[in-house]
């Protein structure tokens, strides 16, 4: 049967998560982690979509009591979902809004020539 591992660090003593994350790399980490956890929230808000953020720490001893830290940061933010246009080939093979086959009615204007009016309110 393997032996369990236990630390002999009283509960009392043990140094917080937090403590940590504002130790490593002088408090960048946690900062960096901030600044990406608000904008990982506001990217999930807006698409509805599920996001993620993984905090990986390794931890390798170098002897004499000491230890080397690496950390990573990964976000993964939900991308926004693009609209689609629809839209005419011409018979030059260019793209166009409007069909070029479709006849124009004279009189009739499109919202966008409708926008373009400045009309005065008195």
């Amino acid at each position: 049967m393997p032996e369990v591992l236990k630390s002999p660090t009283p509960q009392a003593k043990r140094q917080s998560f937090q403590e940590l994350l504002e130790a490593l790399d002088y408090g960048a980490l946690a900062e960096e982690a901030t600044y990406e956890l608000n904008e990982l929230v506001h990217a999930c808000t807006e698409t509805g979509k599920v996001g993620e953020i993984v905090l990986a720490i390794k931890i390798k001893p170098v002897g004499a009591g000491q230890v080397e830290l690496a950390n990573e940061l990964k976000v993964k933010k939900p991308k926004p979902v693009r609209g689609k246009t629809l839209m005419f080939a011409t018979p030059d093979n260019n793209l166009q809004r409007e069909n070029p086959r479709q006849q124009t009615l004279e009189g009739v204007r499109t919202v966008a020539e409708e926008s373009r009016q400045v009309r005065a309110v008195t």
